[in-house]
């Protein structure tokens, strides 16, 4: 236990001295309608909800599936909040291929507040 609380303890005080905070991300991929809608969950490091993020706070990445392992930046239309914390993303469809093929999907989600407080996860989903 030792050894974690060292790093967990470095990566504060570095995230302190650059006045820099760690946003907690978790998302999921839940289809609609040949495509996905991406639900994310968004904390503060203390587990404060961070709210009032916007469409440009978001970027969703498609990062693979079952023919496609290159990344593809997905434009999100909408972010919907509700409850605190907790957003809806609707993503735009594409021009190229406007309904996903039946499958598994890796989604790449990343969250920025203000100028320093970032983070990131993976998500997965199912198009049926």
């Amino acid at each position: 236990m030792g050894f974690l609380y060292e790093v967990y303890f470095r990566v504060v005080i570095n995230l302190k001295q650059k006045n820099m905070s760690l946003l907690l991300v978790t998302a999921a991929g839940s289809p609609l309608f040949d495509d996905f809608l991406v639900v994310v969950s968004v904390t503060s490091f203390d587990g404060a909800p961070a709210v009032g993020l916007k469409p440009s706070n978001f970027k969703v990445y498609m990062l693979a599936s079952l023919n496609h392992a290159s990344v593809d930046q997905r434009t999100i239309s909408k972010a919907t909040e509700g409850p605190g914390g907790f957003y809806t993303l609707q993503l735009k469809k594409r021009v190229s291929q406007p309904k996903l093929p039946a499958g598994h999907y890796v989604l790449g989600v990343t969250v920025t507040s203000g100028k320093t407080d970032k983070g990131q996860t993976t998500a997965t989903g199912n198009i049926p």
